[in-house]
């Protein structure tokens, strides 16, 4: 895969330090030198330092028609706009966009430019999630007799400073991932479950986990 990336800010280092760079080929467009030597020296990427909006960027130091995604991750939305528009005219499959302003987003909707990633609905969204699970699981999916579930625990719960071994669940009830707020894990046994954490069960009756995760 090969994907452009605009902007060589916090964001942009968090997603380097995430991706396989040995399976993803990786350029980055940053106007500031020094944030390009640091990014050059740490990660495996080829840094262009230049303007994003020059429009020579991407009609000669890079061959847009090989990009399989664009990501424009920038603090300024003009700029984010700008190379969505460009990635749009090139047919680039995979076309996000970091925006600070919901009309921008919505514009980036309506024009179909690609998918605007807004902070503060992606923080309304995990908010909602915990809000939603902590009372009672939410239902993800169902397989046969099992269903996915979703419950977050509150610091008063049964579950709540016990790992797998403690907690004694049945044979037909299941721990698939744990989101301790900041990453996925999976289940082990000297994982301790705390205050906030998401937990996805699989499990043939909801209030069987109601009783052994809350109490």
């Amino acid at each position: 895969m090969r994907i452009l990336i605009i902007g060589g800010g916090g964001v942009t280092e968090e997603l380097l330090k995430s991706v396989n760079l040995k399976r993803t080929q990786v350029v980055v467009i940053e106007k500031d030198p020094n944030k390009c030597a640091e990014i050059g020296s740490r990660y495996d990427v080829l840094v262009i330092n230049k303007d994003a909006t020059d429009i020579s960027v991407y009609t000669s130091d890079i061959s847009m028609v090989e990009l399989d995604g664009v990501l424009a991750l920038t603090n300024k939305d003009e700029v984010n706009v700008f190379a969505l528009t460009i990635a749009k005219l090139y047919n680039i499959p995979m076309r996000l966009a970091r925006v600070r302003s919901p009309k921008i987003a919505e514009l980036i909707m309506r024009l179909n430019l690609g998918v605007p990633i807004t902070v503060p609905s992606i923080i309304a969204d995990l908010v909602k999630g915990y809000l939603e699970s902590i009372g009672e699981p939410v239902l993800v999916t169902e397989f046969g007799d099992f269903k996915i579930m979703k419950i977050t625990l509150s610091e008063t719960d049964k579950a709540v400073g016990k790992d797998l071994k403690e907690l004694e669940l049945p044979s037909d009830i299941k721990v698939l991932l744990i989101f301790d707020g900041t990453s996925l894990k999976a289940p082990t046994d000297s994982i301790k479950f705390m205050n906030g954490y998401q937990v996805f069960v699989a499990a043939p009756k909801t209030e069987d986990v109601i009783r052994l995760f809350k109490g």
